[in-house]
């Protein structure tokens, strides 16, 4: 598993790898149900976006895909409002407490703020890295999306926890202004982002399914974020178990 640690070794009490940055492996089954989340392992990495969940209401998907393999989610809506945004937010980080899965926010800081949430993700068209930093704290964790090279040379990667790299493919979850990126940039853009910093996590996203993935985690990216493949789904823990099958685990505890 890949995890981006923005808490001090010495406040751990796990047996890690602490590589030059802050960034650590540890298996999550160590954790203790009620520790805090010390890292994020975004692998598999579950877009929850309510609309689209057809079969399943968010928080019961989202518990049945986490049982599956998730090991990240996001929840991200662009149509409720900020106070129904920030219940379900709360309902999911309540439902995945045990399982010590990180729940981000996406695009609303503030509502992230009201639920006690310091998992933020972010948008080229949002609130800046530091500006959310700000409000939500050194240990936050906050991820950024980037759909080109530019974007990609102007990423502050020293205060990410991951970048996300897309569209990669089409999509029917979230309108896209810009035309797919596929495989070949996305890897330009995975080769660039990893020459910058090599510790830091980087997840592709858009389009991605059980179809295409394993020509995605040829790019050399170390994870993967899905929405539709898996909030469309009638048995969401089993799609899990299916791209969790292809990613296997991306880095193994080392000691």
């Amino acid at each position: 598993m890949l995890l981006r640690d923005r808490e001090h070794s010495s406040t751990l009490s796990l047996t890690i790898l602490l590589p030059k940055s802050s960034r650590m492996m540890l298996a999550r089954d160590t954790l203790s149900p009620n520790s805090p989340i010390c890292g994020i392992d975004p692998s598999l990495y579950l877009v929850i976006n309510p609309e689209q969940c057809r079969h399943l209401n968010p928080v019961d998907l989202a518990a049945k895909a986490v049982a599956g393999g998730v090991s990240t989610v996001q929840v991200r809506s662009k149509s409720m409002s900020d106070h129904d945004y920030g219940l379900l937010v709360e309902q999911i980080v309540s439902a995945l407490r045990p399982y010590r899965i990180p729940v981000f926010v996406n695009d609303r800081v503030e509502v992230a703020v009201s639920a006690r949430v310091d998992c933020i993700h972010l948008g080229q068209s949002d609130e800046t890295v530091g500006v959310a930093r700000n409000r939500l704290g050194d240990q936050a964790h906050i991820g950024l999306t980037v759909r080109s090279m530019d974007e990609a040379m102007n990423a502050p990667l020293e205060e990410l926890s991951y970048v996300s790299v897309g569209g990669v493919f089409s999509t029917r979850s979230k309108y896209n202004p810009s035309p797919p990126i596929g495989l070949k940039q996305l890897k330009e853009i995975v080769d660039h982002l990893k020459s910058r910093d090599s510790t830091c996590p980087i997840i592709a996203i858009s389009g991605i399914n059980l179809s295409n993935v394993d020509a995605v985690l040829e790019t050399g990216v170390d994870g993967v974020a899905v929405v539709s493949a898996i909030c469309e789904s009638r048995d969401p823990k089993l799609i899990a178990q299916q791209f969790r099958n292809k990613i296997g685990n991306c880095h193994s505890l080392a000691v």
